[in-house]
């Protein structure tokens, strides 16, 4: 096994509701669902959920939360402006 092949998050699986990186798409996700070490993905602000395994998803950090905030402040920008 690589380094690049270790599990990212210390190969623990997640509780339901908890917000986590996908790091093979880097994009965040809350957990919605896990069964056998994959999880259901969806994006905090709503949407399409996704699947990843366990070992692919790593903890927030406070960069990521910013991310999303700044994130979800773009998207309701542009759905009051009508750019959406």
């Amino acid at each position: 096994m690589t380094a690049a092949d270790e599990p990212q998050g210390g190969g623990q699986v997640p509780e339901v509701g908890v917000l986590v990186v996908d790091v093979r798409r880097d994009r965040v996700g809350e957990v919605m669902a896990s069964t056998g070490g994959r999880l259901s993905l969806r994006p905090p602000s709503g949407g399409r959920e996704w699947e990843a395994f366990a070992c692919d998803v790593r903890p927030m950090t406070a960069s990521d939360e910013l991310r999303v905030k700044v994130t979800e402040v773009n998207d309701r920008s542009s759905r009051e402006w009508g750019t959406a």
